[in-house]
């Protein structure tokens, strides 16, 4: 069934396709607007990531969400498959980002800095996920414009907490940062699982 959704075309004209081209065409332009300068790496890959995750919230809207309740085919499924368009976006978007940017990088942390950044953006659209998911299942047909507003707050919220600094810099702090970048992740994993659990399950 999934094989025949993605075969026929419907579950990529179910999506809504606006958020992705836009957030790719703000990518494309705020690169060429750089054109090439690589030297605010952290700063340039993390604006990118939002951009990013701000056009992958928007991947669980489903105005047909009523009609296919009665599926036999799960909600975890048709979450799962739409999901997995939304990263069939990001994931090229962000490789291509980081093949700019990280050469230039010292060559001891082109690791450290991509592996991190990864983590971040992991991290913030899981979380956006998890809100829209959580969202659909109190009966928002369309919760991506919940999560611009969740993505501003959590962001300001990440930002003024200095006991745990998370929008660090290379250096002593970058390592604990990104291990609670990566503890956010999981939680938002779970929260994602837990709000893809069938209503009527028992």
């Amino acid at each position: 069934m999934a094989w025949e959704l993605v075969r026929s075309g419907h579950l990529v004209r179910s999506l809504r396709l606006a958020p992705f081209a836009t957030s790719a065409g703000a990518v494309a332009v705020y690169l060429v607007a750089r054109l090439g300068d690589t030297h605010e790496a952290i700063g340039d890959l993390r604006v990118l990531g939002l951009l990013l995750a701000l056009g992958s919230g928007y991947a669980l809207d489903d105005s047909a969400a009523i009609t296919l309740q009665a599926s036999p085919y799960s909600l975890a499924r048709r979450l799962w498959l739409r999901i997995a368009c939304a990263g069939a976006v990001v994931v090229p978007v962000w490789a291509a980002v980081l093949a700019v940017y990280l050469p230039p990088a010292p060559a001891g942390g082109r690791w450290s800095l991509g592996l991190g950044l990864t983590a971040e953006l992991a991290a913030t659209v899981t979380v956006l996920w998890a809100v829209a998911a959580w969202a659909r299942r109190q009966g928002f047909d369309q919760p991506g414009i919940i999560t611009t507003p969740v993505l501003l707050a959590s962001l300001l919220l990440a930002a003024s907490i200095p006991q745990a600094p998370m929008l660090v810099g290379p250096g002593r702090e970058w390592m604990p940062a990104h291990l609670r970048w990566s503890g956010i992740a999981v939680a938002a994993t779970c929260a994602l699982v837990a709000a893809m659990r069938d209503p009527a399950a028992r």
